[in-house]
């Protein structure tokens, strides 16, 4: 069904949930809340600095709007809570307070800035108060308004019906909701208790298919065999620039007996950031090229697959390897041209984005499958371009290990192999916090290293200014131009794509030295001038995605850093401190999930949505049951059908 067949969104609701990403009922549902306002909650004076705060509050002062410079305006008003007043401002947002009438009601949402008694918060969320709103209201972060979204998201529920993949006994017996209600509480929770009931089920529902869909799949018979000779490995490794390290040349030997073994290969590759999984790639994707058959690499950005085409491209066609690239920006011509290609086997070895998976592309005898940070992807992605070989060699590669008690339960039944040993020579990446009061000493130091004809990252949360108070890429670049120049350049994941690979090239030939980037650069970018990284509010990234983000650099010669800025509370300075001596992916990701739990290694985090916790609890619950549904015949044959249904959700219906 369509999102325009449900009662009450027409057309305009359809476009805008449209430009937020919402294509369909199970998109729609699946948009978890990113926060929630407990309309209850009562403010004392010993909120802490940092804290994230959300209440009812009476207007008590007048919104005034003030110029403090030229570009730059603030509006101001006051709040009361349970007796505290918290002084709310907005930049650039003259707008932002209009409705605001004193002795009124809102609801306020955003982070607490302590100075010293009196209490800020810095481009609050601001709710008006609904006369059916329960004790506590959903917040969504979309392109249409949170309210609106609740509505469509209250409709949808009200008009359709979610089945779940889970017989209804088994369910039951786990101590799950059945899924409608599940997911109708996460959106419209009666209490905090309800909320993380629901919570907990719909998390279950997800990881269990993941681990089922894994355990389901492997073990099949392969009919084909690898017939190329064990010298071609070494004909690749004689090519390279480099020596392969020894812990490269175990795993290729270890995938390539497995590929020539009597059953599928069903793999995960773990390595750390910078250990030369790629190198690896290649190795086997050539080895099934002079075996007559095609490889597939299928990469989370056009970035990074555009990368790996140079590099492949250098690599492998001198040895008698096509390589073939099919990515989105690509023009219809170099499209068509790419399908006929692949279609027709000119090509054996094909990289690219989610672009490899679409409907147009046709394999002419697809037989290993590689996906390349594998957790970039949903488990129906990886599924669709394995199907479009028939039966495959399937590995899964990711640089963002994953902790040994979640590896475990996720991917028990796959063989696992870890590349642990850097290349030889690697330079060390120092890791520290730097206070606000040094960040001009550090913006002269990156000056410096510009000169030295070095380069640099700087990796902000935002694109644009939100309402948090976050550094944005935007803003951030246009304050170093006037300082740095045309040396300085930025991306960010709104970019075009052809406009992200202009920058990106610029930034490896050295006419751009310092990025200002999100963390669309985290994942693969391999710039080997590149010796420092600067994150800023360090504080609201994972552990293992700083891990990725300090891996950009130290890949040349020369020693480098890694800069933290945060203004996190001390909670979160601890933490970012622990960071700072650990050094290694594995032991990183450890102390990530004991931190934060395991969302963000599954790829079950909703975008921008914190609102699914995996705990040990959830993971031991998870293989429980799937267990007992691998051992249902009926639910086991309901699970394998859903891998052609590109929907978590397994069937959304009209009441």
């Amino acid at each position: 069904m369509e999102l325009r067949e449900i009662k009450g969104i027409g057309d305009k609701r359809v476009a805008a949930l449209n430009e937020s990403g919402i294509f369909t009922p199970s998109d729609l549902l699946l948009r978890f809340p990113d926060k929630y306002i407990y309309a209850n909650s009562k403010l004392t004076v010993g909120v802490r600095d940092g804290e994230e705060l959300s209440f009812l509050a009476e207007v008590t002062a007048e919104a005034k709007r003030r110029y403090v410079r030229k570009g730059l305006s603030v509006v101001t008003c006051e709040l009361v809570n349970n007796g505290v007043t918290v002084r709310c401002s907005w930049f650039n947002q003259p707008f932002a307070a209009r409705s605001l009438k004193v002795g009124g009601s809102v609801y306020c949402v955003g982070k607490a800035k302590k100075f010293g008694k009196s209490l800020q918060i810095v481009n609050p969320t601001l709710i008006a108060p609904q006369a059916c709103d329960g004790d506590i209201i959903p917040l969504y972060k979309t392109s249409i308004p949170s309210r609106t979204f609740a509505a469509a998201v209250s409709a949808a529920l009200a008009n359709t019906r979610v089945n779940s993949y889970i017989p209804s006994a088994l369910a039951e017996r786990y101590g799950l909701l059945p899924l409608q209600d599940a997911i109708r509480r996460v959106h419209m929770p009666k209490n905090a208790a309800d909320l993380a009931e629901a919570r907990r089920s719909v998390a279950v529902e997800q990881l269990c298919y993941v681990i089922s869909t894994y355990r389901l799949v492997k073990d099949d018979k392969r009919d084909f065999v690898y017939n190329a000779p064990l010298s071609v490995v070494d004909d690749f490794a004689d090519s390279l620039p480099y020596a392969l390290t020894e812990a490269q040349r175990a795993a290729i030997d270890g995938m390539i007996s497995a590929m020539r073994s009597d059953k599928l290969v069903n793999m995960l590759v773990q390595g750390e950031v910078g250990c030369g999984k790629t190198a690896v790639a290649m190795c086997v994707m050539y080895y099934a090229a002079m075996s007559g058959y095609q490889a597939a690499l299928m990469t989370p950005t056009e970035v990074l697959a555009r990368q790996h085409y140079e590099t492949m491209t250098r690599v492998l066609e001198p040895l008698g390897a096509k390589v073939q690239l099919l990515c989105a920006s690509m023009s219809k011509l170099e499209r068509e041209t790419a399908h006929f290609n692949i279609k027709y086997g000119a090509a054996s070895c094909i990289v690219g984005t989610q672009s490899l998976i679409g409907d147009a592309v046709d394999y002419r005898d697809l037989r290993l499958v590689i996906v390349d940070e594998q957790q970039r992807f949903g488990v129906n992605q990886r599924a669709k371009l394995e199907s479009k070989g028939g039966k495959t060699d399937m590995i899964v590669m990711t640089a963002t290990p994953i902790p040994r008690t979640l590896a475990l339960s996720l991917y028990g039944e796959l063989r696992q192999i870890d590349i642990r040993a850097l290349p030889a020579n690697r330079p060390k990446v120092h890791t520290s916090l730097v206070p606000q009061t040094k960040l001009a000493a550090m913006n002269g130091y990156i000056a410096q290293k510009a000169a030295l004809d070095e380069r640099t990252y700087i990796i902000c949360p935002r694109i644009t200014d939100t309402d948090e108070e976050l550094t944005s890429v935007e803003a951030l670049y246009k304050s170093l131009k006037p300082r740095l120049g045309e040396i300085v350049g930025c991306v960010h994941g709104k970019m075009k794509d052809a406009e992200k690979n202009a920058v990106m090239r610029a930034f490896k030939t050295g006419t751009i030295k310092v990025l200002v980037s999100t963390t669309v650069v985290e994942v693969g970018v391999d710039v080997p001038e590149a010796t420092t990284v600067v994150v800023y509010d360090a504080d609201r990234f994972g552990l293992s995605e700083l891990h990725q983000i300090r891996g950009r650099v130290g890949r040349g010669t020369k020693e480098s850093y890694c800069f933290l800025v945060s203004r996190g509370d001390a909670e979160a300075e601890a933490r970012l401190k622990k960071f700072c001596s650990v050094t290694d992916g594995f032991s990183v990701s450890e102390l990530d999930f004991r931190m934060r739990g395991a969302g963000d290694f599954v790829g079950l985090k909703q975008h921008g949505s914190g609102s699914l916790e995996i705990d040990e609890r959830v993971i031991e619950s998870s293989r429980a049951l799937s267990d007992a549904l691998v051992a249902d015949e009926a639910a086991s044959a309901a699970i394998l059908r859903s891998l052609d249904d590109p929907e978590f959700i397994r069937s959304v219906t009209m009441n």
